[in-house]
């Protein structure tokens, strides 16, 4: 069974939190330390340590259906590979 994409939105802030897939069990890696890249205007996207996209948070949500349109396609694309 695969698991859902965690889509949090957090409206103090208009930030939007989506984990595209849970944290690795057996990662020695610490969440907090997870390794994040901007990726474009108020959009962080977070690794896991194998390298792979974990979480892309978007600051002022809103305001960037761009950044949700990109990661709903990743979401698509992820769920058309074979498990």
């Amino acid at each position: 069974m695969r698991n859902l994409p965690s889509i949090r939105h957090f409206p103090e802030t208009d930030t939007m939190a989506i984990e595209l897939r849970p944290w690795p069990e057996m990662s020695d890696g610490d969440k907090a330390k997870a390794g994040g890249e901007d990726a474009g205007e108020d959009l962080v996207i977070h690794y896991e340590p194998d390298g792979e996209p974990w979480r892309w948070e978007i600051e002022h949500a809103f305001a960037h259906p761009e950044h949700i349109a990109a990661v709903l396609s990743e979401i698509r694309g992820r769920a058309a590979r074979p498990a």
